[in-house]
């Protein structure tokens, strides 16, 4: 009787080692053909996971930024304040990450066209559903913070359009050379950590 697969733990098993890989070579010398012998796998049995190079590596970038997250969001609930949560939070943005994802902004950075292809409609399933995982943690953030009297209500406005700033200075970085996105958004994040409190004292008062 053949061995049932569990198909979760195959994509997992297959993004780890296209991680390795791209890490290894880079995107540029990544060739598909090549990592799917590594695999000991037939081209049908691969493509019934991925239909393209593209997905492959969107997906293999995604469950680690999902890891990366996921490890921010957790150190953040040991953290008392606004300004010492989000720096936690956005540590990867910071250059602050966990080392072992150290490497994940260097491949980011090379991949980053794959993600805005509008054309896409995988790629674009792939960045809803882990935008709404980021928007859920931060949001989750505010409402602790909320609740423990250190934030107003009307401030979780803002948790979402901190993701799009974090975003689009990422964006300006990897336009501009000389923009270094760690040194301005943290200090964006002081800015708006000392604009909150003159607004929450003004709101108790």
């Amino acid at each position: 009787m053949p061995k049932k697969v569990n198909v979760d733990d195959k994509l997992e098993y297959i993004c780890e080692k296209a991680y390795e890989e791209l890490l290894k070579n880079g995107i540029n010398h990544f060739s598909l053909n090549k990592f799917i012998d590594s695999l000991q796998m037939s081209k049908g049995q691969f493509y019934y996971y991925f239909k393209t190079k593209e997905a492959l590596i969107c997906k293999t970038i995604d469950q680690k930024c999902y890891e990366a997250f996921a490890y921010t969001y957790e150190q953040t609930k040991s953290k008392l304040t606004f300004l010492d949560k989000m720096n936690t939070f956005f540590a990867f943005f910071l250059g602050n990450v966990e080392p072992r994802f150290a490497d994940l902004d260097r491949l980011l950075k090379s991949t980053f066209h794959l993600y805005v292809n509008a054309d896409n409609s995988a790629i674009k399933q792939l960045n809803t559903e882990f935008y709404q995982l980021l928007f859920s943690y931060i949001e989750e953030i505010f409402d602790e913070l909320i609740e423990k009297g250190h934030l107003h209500q009307d401030t979780k406005k803002l948790a979402r359009s901190l993701i799009a700033t974090a975003d689009g200075m990422y964006l300006h970085a990897l336009m501009n050379d000389n923009y270094d996105m760690k040194v301005y958004f943290s200090e964006y994040l002081v800015m708006l950590d000392a604009l909150l409190k003159l607004d929450n004292e003004g709101k108790k008062k």
